[in-house]
């Protein structure tokens, strides 16, 4: 939903936007008037913080559009990972024209955060909000910047609160968990191409989803990602800790109202300052937190310039300055094996499954090597109701950071060293989860488990070089598959693993 601008340049476009606000501009509606109604309210909070982003088009001079919504006041904007085809590009905030650059980006979930650059002062907001009470017939608002003409506004109401697009029709979704599989807010409000990325708010002005898709074949038939799932995903997404290679050791619950912290590391930079489980941060190097993305985003912009941070946390309703003074990620470290040759070993076992099993109690049913990740030549004449257990090592060229990422159909998990580091489980289509790691050079080992209920299989993993800059290169990476109608402007493609794969001599 990406719109490509070849007549326009960009400082015409905001030199038009400007002279068409002047044109336009009316004196203020009194808040007293029956016009002033609460949708006018709520797009009155809203508007100010909605930002057209464009990126320059090489193959046509022009320029591809989206939308995004500032999130945080030091001018960090949420949108679409779809939107963003290159690492930086323009924001049009109101008449004025700034740029940005890509703080994270989770490309599998279609999530991804900018931050935009040259800003003074604190910036507005659109808070977020939650999706697990969202109602079918809610009154929403759609706002974003439709063909790069600049701000729309558009509302209409929730049309269905839950919408699988990778499941055919609901005959068949009565067959299955859908559990597993990514789920979608449906809503009637306009939405044309140029409004991906921006947001879907309900009556309080709250953000509840990302607009995402639209459906050409149906009337009315817009998609956006639940704001949840955003939640959920969000230190993933932004990685701060990771990226500048500055550990605090702390987590935050990422569905509570307040920046509620969860984990205190043993022997963090954290647990030395004295934060501890339970408590509420109220701030980050004075700036305030609200929740758990707040708090990925105060370090993200801390990190740009200090190495030390200065925490305010309320516990039992008292306020406790906390200095923290970070250090270095400690990554991932490389094993040493004189006792290996290439390829993965395998174990291969038969049954039902709609989770992974537990691999200990079952029977194994054939085992051996393969060269590389084969799943057609792992699972030989088998075709349905195996699963499997893989054991190698990955061998990592160089100190640094990565994305490991998995693709499967169905349900798989990820162990590095041991340590559960992904978890895909579940009954579900190919989809592609991922995660940043630091890791030394050399032998890293690795378990997969896997399993295959039926239908279509799918098992592939990548290792991704990051480049260590302010955000990501992995211009390898593709925008999501679309599903089932959903119009987007291109497919996953099957790229190289960037994988090396070892086995010891004595695996099977």
């Amino acid at each position: 939903m990406r719109q490509v601008w070849t007549t326009v340049g960009l400082l015409g476009l905001v030199l038009w936007m400007s002279e068409t606000t002047q044109a336009q501009r009316h004196p203020s509606l009194d808040p007293q008037s029956p016009r002033w109604s609460p949708l006018v309210e709520v797009i009155a909070k809203v508007e100010p913080a909605v930002v057209g982003l464009f990126l320059r088009d090489e193959s046509t001079g022009g320029f591809q559009t989206g939308s995004g919504t500032i999130i945080h006041p030091a001018g960090y904007v949420l949108t679409n990972d779809h939107v963003l085809s290159k690492d930086e590009g323009y924001a049009v905030l109101g008449k004025k024209a700034t740029r940005f650059e890509v703080v994270g980006r989770m490309p599998e979930k279609d999530i991804a955060i900018v931050r935009l650059l040259h800003v003074k002062g604190r910036l507005p907001t659109v808070p977020l909000g939650q999706s697990n009470d969202v109602h079918n017939g809610e009154a929403v608002v759609v706002a974003g910047n439709p063909g790069g003409r600049g701000m729309t506004i558009t509302s209409g109401i929730i049309s269905s609160k839950k919408t699988y697009l990778d499941m055919p029709n609901a005959l068949i979704g009565t067959q299955y968990n859908l559990e597993a599989r990514d789920d979608f807010i449906r809503f009637d409000a306009a939405s044309n191409r140029g409004n991906s990325g921006g947001p879907l708010v309900n009556m309080e002005g709250k953000i509840i989803g990302i607009v995402s898709r639209v459906n050409p074949e149906e009337q009315n038939a817009s998609f956006a990602i639940p704001i949840d799932r955003v939640r959920r995903l969000f230190r993933r997404v932004v990685e701060p800790e990771l990226r500048h290679n500055q550990w605090v050791g702390a987590k935050l619950n990422p569905l509570a109202d307040v920046a509620l912290v969860s984990v205190v590391e043993r022997d963090s930079p954290a647990e030395r300052a004295g934060l501890q489980p339970g408590d509420t941060v109220a701030s980050v190097n004075g700036l305030p937190v609200n929740h758990a993305a707040d708090w990925s985003l105060a370090l993200d912009h801390a990190f740009r310039e200090s190495e030390s941070l200065e925490v305010v946390a309320i516990r039992r309703g008292a306020s406790l300055p906390l200095a923290i003074a970070t250090e270095s990620v400690r990554p991932m470290k490389a094993v040493q094996s004189d006792e290996i040759v290439e390829g993965i070993a395998f174990r291969l076992y038969h049954g039902e499954f709609k989770k992974l099993p537990s691999f200990e109690t079952m029977e194994v049913a054939r085992s051996g090597e393969v060269a590389t990740l084969n799943l057609r030549e792992i699972q030989a004449d088998r075709e349905d109701d195996f699963a499997l257990v893989l054991d190698a090592f990955i061998q990592v060229p160089e100190n640094g950071l990565y994305r490991f990422q998995i693709t499967s159909d169905d349900g798989s998990r990820v162990f590095l060293h041991d340590n559960l580091f992904l978890d895909h489980d579940g009954n579900h289509p190919p989809m592609t989860v991922s995660r940043l790691l630091r890791a030394e050079a050399g032998l890293h080992p690795v378990r997969i488990e896997y399993f295959e209920g039926g239908g279509h299989q799918a098992l592939t993993a990548k290792l991704i070089p990051i480049a260590e800059t302010s955000g990501d290169t992995e211009s390898d990476e593709g925008e999501p598959e679309s599903a089932s109608g959903a119009e987007e402007l291109d497919e996953l493609e099957a790229e190289s693993d960037g994988l090396k794969w070892f086995r010891s001599k004595n695996a099977t």
